[in-house]
């Protein structure tokens, strides 16, 4: 009960402080979000065993600012996602005990001439090859998951260019001192005319055994608005590892590589129309009795493709090293009913040659969404998801499958 009348009383406090206007500009926003699914097959593919399975997930997330002085603002983001549907209701100490501040920085503003983030935060943008700390976005994985990262992030602008860079700990033995995990980084980006160009280099020191991991990517990405086909565009991204595991005798240097080549084109037809194709290569490890790891490593991707492989609802295939993916999609919205869009998204997942499976086809997912935005702060998705698996490195073939809906509430 104290318990209760505290949190009562930190509200009342905080609205109060707001009120006398002690929280100045305070700002805040988030989301709700809830994905029911039922899946099938995706454990044993034995259409035969019964192994059909239920969840309903759900995630809030608040995110807060204000600033403190003219120079100085702060940044909170509250996260609970613990929570399925079918489980015990949660007293207040329970829920207390599952809010998470998943960011906690301040921005000081036009220190030396740029920003710098200091403290708990997300970083990178949903669905990046190599690196993004923050809130799991579509598709959705089993639980909504939220990750972040502690450190300094500087951030500087300049016509047409836009450079940061970042020093942070992924993670911290408190037991054995100096244990911990490394990261800094630079990342420069600019537009000229039709082209989007981003060049990146990041390293990850990983002491969390006796000996280092030295992980190096070094990158770029390029994307362009053709000229010549309106409503077309290109991308291409380049990734290389650099680098060396001292914890190993043999396979320690780090030298796998990926890219990625991608074209989205919009056009009208009884409203929009979009289609989009790609291709994903990730460099796999053939010999690992040598010094070269020739094995593509990220340092923290969120490259995701497909509601089952992408969400990590199979075991059969997790898109990584040695990954070949091609993805053809495609997406309506009718001009008479221009709130619904249908979308479709085949993708096909191989080894390259280096691997040791039977066969290096490994499986073909077909999803297909419906979304209905209601507003523009809320929707609802209707989705259904089939992933079939290579006959020849599965003991079964049956495909798996996913139905589901997935709401979706901004504030």
């Amino acid at each position: 009960m104290k318990k209760v009348i505290a949190i009562a009383a930190v509200v009342a406090f905080s609205a109060s402080m707001a009120s006398a206007e002690l929280l100045k500009n305070f700002k805040y926003d988030g989301s709700i979000e809830v994905n029911a699914y039922n899946t099938n097959n995706t454990v044993d593919y034995n259409k035969k065993a019964d192994d059909k399975k239920g969840d309903v997930d759900s995630r809030v997330m608040i995110n807060a600012s204000f600033d403190l002085n003219n120079d100085a603002n702060a940044v909170v983001s509250v996260v609970k996602n613990n929570r399925k549907y079918g489980t015990a209701s949660e007293d207040a100490n329970t829920i207390q005990n599952n809010l998470f501040f998943e960011q906690a920085y301040l921005n000081l503003k036009g220190v030396f001439g740029m920003d710098h983030k200091l403290g708990r935060q997300y970083y990178g943008k949903p669905g990046d090859l190599v690196i993004y700390y923050g809130p799991l976005m579509w598709p959705y994985d089993n639980g909504l998951t939220v990750n972040a990262i502690d450190g300094w992030t500087g951030w500087y602008k300049t016509g047409n260019w836009d450079i940061h860079a970042i020093l942070a700990n992924q993670s911290n033995s408190v037991a054995t001192p100096n244990r911990d995990v490394r990261l800094s980084g630079i990342n420069a980006s600019t537009k000229i005319d039709r082209w989007n160009l981003n060049a990146y280099y990041y390293n990850e020191n990983d002491k969390s055994t006796a000996l280092s991991n030295y992980l190096g990517v070094l990158g770029f990405r390029a994307n362009w608005e053709c000229m010549f086909v309106s409503g077309l565009n290109l991308g291409l991204e380049y990734d290389m590892n650099m680098g060396k595991d001292t914890n190993v005798a043999l396979d320690n240097e780090h030298q796998g590589y990926a890219y990625k080549i991608n074209a989205d084109y919009s056009m009208d037809l009884m409203g929009k129309l979009g289609l989009e194709a790609e291709y994903l290569f990730a460099s796999g490890d053939e010999k690992a009795t040598d010094k070269k790891d020739e094995e593509y490593t990220s340092i923290n991707g969120d490259y995701r493709p497909g509601i089952i492989v992408g969400g990590g609802f199979t075991t059969a295939y997790a898109v990584g090293s040695g990954s070949v993916i091609y993805g053809l999609g495609a997406n309506w919205t009718p001009e008479k009913m221009n709130k619904l869009n249908l979308a479709a998204k085949y993708y096909d997942f191989s080894a390259d040659k280096k691997s040791a499976l039977t066969k290096k086809h490994e499986g073909a997912e077909l999803d297909l969404v419906a979304t209905w935005n209601h507003s523009e702060n809320v929707s609802v998705k209707g989705y259904y998801a089939m992933f079939t698996p290579e006959k020849k490195n599965n003991a079964n073939d049956d495909a798996a499958t996913m139905l589901g809906a997935a709401f979706n509430v901004k504030f």
